[in-house]
C-alpha cells in the first residue's frame, strides 16, 4: 500500500437526544449536563468525517470508488438521521448519548461496514465549537 494514503468523505446527519444518567439526581444531571438535560431533549445537525486507507484498485487507482464509500457510510447515517438517539436507537437504551458514545458507535459498526479497508480516522462535529474525533494510529481498534 502507498504511504500514508487515506480518502475522506464528510457526511451530515440530524438526531435528538437527552443527556441524562439514571445514576445521578436531577440536581446532578442538570449541573452535569445543564440545557443538554432538557426533559424533552434538543438535537443537533451532525458533520461527520471518515478517513479510509486501503489498497488502491489497479484497475482505477482508487481506494474505493466513491458512490461505494457514500452508500455504506449512508447506510449506517439514515439508521441516526432524524431519530431521537435515546428512544429509536437500541444501542442508545443502554449508553448515554454523549459526543463520545456516539461517536463509538460510529466507530465499530463502520469497522463492519468497512471490513475491506482500515478506518484511519473519524470525526464528528456536534456544534461549531464541539467535535469528537479517534484517530489510527496503526493500532488494532
Amino acid at each position: 500500500m502507498k504511504a500514508g494514503i487515506s480518502l475522506s468523505r464528510i457526511y451530515r446527519f440530524t438526531s435528538a437526544h437527552r443527556l441524562h444518567s439514571e445514576k445521578l439526581t436531577e440536581r446532578e444531571n442538570l449541573a452535569v449536563y445543564d440545557k443538554c438535560n432538557n426533559y424533552n431533549g434538543h438535537g443537533h445537525d451532525y458533520t461527520v468525517e471518515i478517513s479510509l486507507s486501503g489498497e488502491p484498485d489497479p484497475v482505477t487507482g482508487m481506494i474505493i470508488p466513491l458512490d461505494e464509500f457514500d452508500g455504506r457510510a449512508n447506510t449506517l447515517l439514515r439508521e441516526l438521521d432524524y431519530k431521537h438517539l435515546d428512544k429509536e436507537v437500541p444501542y442508545f437504551k443502554g449508553h448515554l448519548s454523549t459526543g463520545e458514545n456516539i461517536i463509538q458507535y460510529l466507530w465499530d459498526r463502520l469497522k463492519k461496514i468497512f471490513p475491506d479497508h482500515t478506518i484511519t480516522a473519524l470525526m464528528i462535529r456536534e456544534t461549531s465549537s464541539n467535535y469528537f474525533e479517534i484517530k489510527n494510529n496503526g493500532e488494532n481498534i
